[in-house]
């Protein structure tokens, strides 16, 4: 656990970190936790209920910033030099198909999104699992257009090839090798990582996707940051060697003709992003790991959002001008600033569906079909909303799927937690919010462990189910 200060005593700005909040807020970006850190202390911290501090979530592209770690620690420990030919490295399970590519790039390239291919050959590798092969050896068998390390391309496949590399090097499964190195030493208790489909190391484990797939607590991810700001060092221990870390956290490889929005035209590191400000770590929907050296501060953020440049630019117009010591314009009362901050941070919240829950005849107690369920959710044929049976607080969700009920209470005004089926690279905990009219009945269903919600309309032709923002496969 890091230690814990006010934003006064950290010389941080806590009128700044509220009018971030209500700029999130009026901007209808949905936040799901805050963190930010200064100097090794954590001096504002929240989370968006149902979303709780204990519960760790997929962060989807972030995993690669845990990815380039491992990396880091195990050139430390002599068993990858950066210069090593991924061919190389891969030894015994180097496919026999494998493009020219791979003889001539380095552990470097990988790490730094360089291997030469002009697009991301994650659909290729989709495609290949879905006939039941190998995601891995398809993309180290796909061609690449340039040379390696002379083109930046957002790839999937060079970080799954880095989990490759450390499972061979190690022996281990990531999490497992990781855990005496890494996540004991930060406090990091929870994770988990999901494997790549069709994937088995050399000693027959299942191989964490690397690019993708872990699951963490907002804390974590700002211990790694603070871990990166601090050179690798944690406490009296080196645990990722500095000169790494140096050299992560530089620009490789430019990427401004390769992207469109500011913060990712800045250049790519390895397996991370320069900023306007600083560097991050980030993944879709809104997971941000965001180092700003030059103000001691790291900020961890998890989200459900499109609006990732957007979600940057609030922290640039409120949280960075938090952390500028010195005068403040206005003048703030500091402990009240810090009091009302608290307060503020107490009481996030994201809103609940509006109205009464009062439905009319035909919607209560029937299965309703539904038709066309949501992308990943295929094995949902119906749901059925009931008033709620004796010792239920209130009315319910069932959710039929591959011939079982599973029963969750809607909660009215309010969240209710329980569990059902989720997309195979989630975990199942969720929460449901819901109102009824006469001729409708709409839910919320949040998934806890994840960016991601589904809305449910139910009328008495049936039900229809969409996602809010629809999971990454």
């Amino acid at each position: 656990m890091l230690p814990r200060t006010s934003p006064s005593a950290a010389g941080v700005d806590a009128e700044r970190i509220r009018s971030f909040l209500r700029a999130a807020r009026e901007a209808r970006l949905e936040l799901h936790s805050l963190m930010l850190v200064r100097r090794g202390h954590v001096v504002a911290e929240g989370w968006w209920a149902p979303y709780e501090a204990s519960a760790g979530a997929l962060v989807y592209s972030l995993s690669k910033a845990f990815t380039s770690t491992a990396v880091g620690i195990a050139v430390g420990e002599g068993l990858l030099d950066l210069d090593d030919v991924v061919a190389d490295t891969l030894g015994p399970t180097l496919p026999r198909r494998a493009a020219d590519w791979v003889r001539t790039a380095r552990v470097r390239d990988l790490l730094a999104m360089a291997t030469g291919h002009e697009v991301d050959p994650i659909d290729a590798m989709r495609a290949t699992y879905a006939r039941g092969g190998d995601p891995l050896a398809a993309f180290l068998a796909t061609p690449a257009q340039h040379p390696p390390g002379e083109v930046f391309t957002y790839n999937q496949g060079a970080t799954l090839t880095l989990a490759a590399i450390l499972a061979r090097v190690t022996g281990q499964p990531l999490l497992d090798w990781l855990r005496p190195r890494l996540l004991e030493p930060l406090g990091i208790e929870g994770a988990s990582w999901t494997p790549m489909p069709g994937v088995v190391t050399g000693s027959g484990e299942a191989l964490a996707q690397g690019f993708s797939g872990i699951h963490v607590r907002t804390e974590a991810i700002a211990a790694l940051g603070e871990l990166w700001r601090c050179g690798g060092r944690w406490g009296p221990r080196q645990l990722v060697p500095a000169d790494y870390v140096a050299q992560a956290t530089r620009v490789h490889v430019e990427t401004a003709d390769r992207a469109l929005t500011p913060d990712w035209r800045r250049g790519y590191g390895f397996q991370l992003w320069r900023s306007r400000h600083g560097y991050r770590g980030d993944g879709a929907f809104g997971q941000l790991c965001l180092v700003l050296p030059e103000h001691e501060a790291v900020l961890a953020v998890t989200a459900q959002t499109e609006r990732m440049q957007g979600e940057l630019d609030l922290v640039w117009e409120h949280l960075v001008p938090a952390l500028v010591e010195g005068p403040r314009t206005p003048p703030t009362t500091e402990p009240d600033a810090d009091a009302a901050l608290a307060a503020d941070l107490a009481a996030l919240a994201l809103p609940t569906m509006p109205g009464e829950f009062a439905p009319g005849d035909g919607l209560l107690g029937v299965d309703l079909p539904v038709p066309t369920p949501p992308p990943l959710l295929h094995r949902l044929v119906s749901v059925r909303i009931d008033a709620g049976r004796p010792g239920e607080p209130g009315p319910t969700l069932t959710w039929r799927a591959d011939g079982q009920d599973h029963r969750a209470p809607i909660g009215v005004g309010t969240w209710a937690r329980g569990e059902l089926p989720s997309p195979w690279m989630m975990h199942p905990p969720v929460a449901i919010c819901g109102a009824a009219d006469a001729e409708q009945v709409r839910l919320r269903i949040a998934y806890l462990a994840a960016p991601h919600s589904l809305t449910l309309t139910a009328t008495r032709a049936g039900a229809r189910l969409a996602w809010t923002t629809t999971p990454l496969a």
